[in-house]
């Protein structure tokens, strides 16, 4: 009896061989290669793509890819008689989805390559619009006041920016701008150094800080950001020298010499510097000092405007 049965059971498995073999060639003769490339809008691969395969044909199916280093990624679908949706997504970049692609039966390498591009590149590529979002609109609003001449309703708009984006350096500094065009000196600081401590690239708030500190006759900021200015911008030295001229017109001889020695350091050659920081000499009385930059304003500029009084000088102070 039990050799029977087992006679039968090796008979069963070999009726039921055929039918398996079957079964499997069928499957593998409905499998597709599917390849792609993933690169971003300059053209460059772009590594770590997370590709989401699903489909509506397949309620459970979903499988999840990873593009290498060249961008690229592969997979084998095991039923390519049914239509894939592939989702495309990596952080800095917009998701890209490819709807009921299909793959044909037997594919060795059926292509699907996509293009992968930030907020910025789409805009520019007209492939989306910008969207405003509340704070940028604000925030313009508040630029646009400033451009009319509205400093009181650009100030109510910053206020509101800064509101929408307390830690946006750009909200600080637009607060610092319209404070110094108030001359709400106390704001100026507060605002600027806020900025300052979110960014410390916006050195465009380092004219209004001196002018600030100037004003709150904190000596040490000053020459603190004035150090800072000259370092910032060696091509700008006018602004730091149309300071300089009104101190000394002031009769702040003293506060203008170190703004003079910054312009300076950072430019040799700016004639005007020499011949004004001669004139600070001349009334704090170092005859050395002035002696020295009047001779340097004749050798750079010896027709220049106020050569005759630099003659003069020379002449005076042997």
């Amino acid at each position: 009896m039990n050799a029977s049965r087992r006679r039968l059971s090796v008979g069963v498995r070999l009726l039921l061989l055929p039918l398996l073999l079957t079964t499997l060639t069928a499957l593998a003769g409905a499998q597709g290669r599917v390849v792609g490339k993933v690169t971003d809008g300059k053209g460059n691969p772009v590594e770590g793509v997370k590709i989401t395969i699903t489909t509506s044909a397949l309620a459970k199916f979903k499988m999840e890819l990873t593009s290498d280093k060249d961008g690229k990624w592969q997979t084998i679908l095991n039923d390519a008689t049914i239509r894939y949706d592939y989702l495309f997504e990596k952080k800095g970049y917009l998701a890209v989805k490819r709807e009921n692609f299909k793959v044909p039966v037997a594919s060795t390498g059926e292509p699907l390559n996509v293009e992968l591009l930030t907020q910025e590149q789409a805009i520019s590529k007209g492939v989306v619009k910008t969207v405003e979002d509340p704070f940028s609109k604000t925030f313009n609003e508040a630029v646009d006041k400033v451009k009319e001449d509205d400093l009181d309703g650009a100030w109510a708009k910053a206020q509101d920016a800064l509101t929408l984006g307390p830690d946006k350096a750009v909200a600080w500094k637009l607060g610092a701008t319209i404070a110094s065009r108030r001359k709400d000196w106390d704001k100026v600081i507060e605002m600027g150094e806020k900025s300052l401590a979110l960014d410390p690239e916006n050195t465009e708030l380092y004219g209004p800080l001196i002018e600030a500190y100037r004003a709150k006759s904190n000596k040490a900021k000053v020459a603190e950001y004035e150090k800072k200015f000259a370092t910032a911008n060696p091509d700008r030295p006018e602004i730091l020298y149309n300071q300089a001229v009104e101190l000394y017109n002031k009769g702040d001889a003293k506060a203008a010499e170190p703004i003079l020695k910054l312009i300076l350091v950072a430019n040799p050659d700016y004639v005007n510097a020499h011949y004004l920081i001669g004139m600070c000499y001349v009334n704090l009385g170092k005859v050395p000092e002035l002696r020295k930059h009047f001779k340097e304003y004749l050798r750079l500029d010896p027709k220049g405007k106020e050569a005759g009084t630099a003659k003069d000088m020379l002449d005076a102070f042997k």
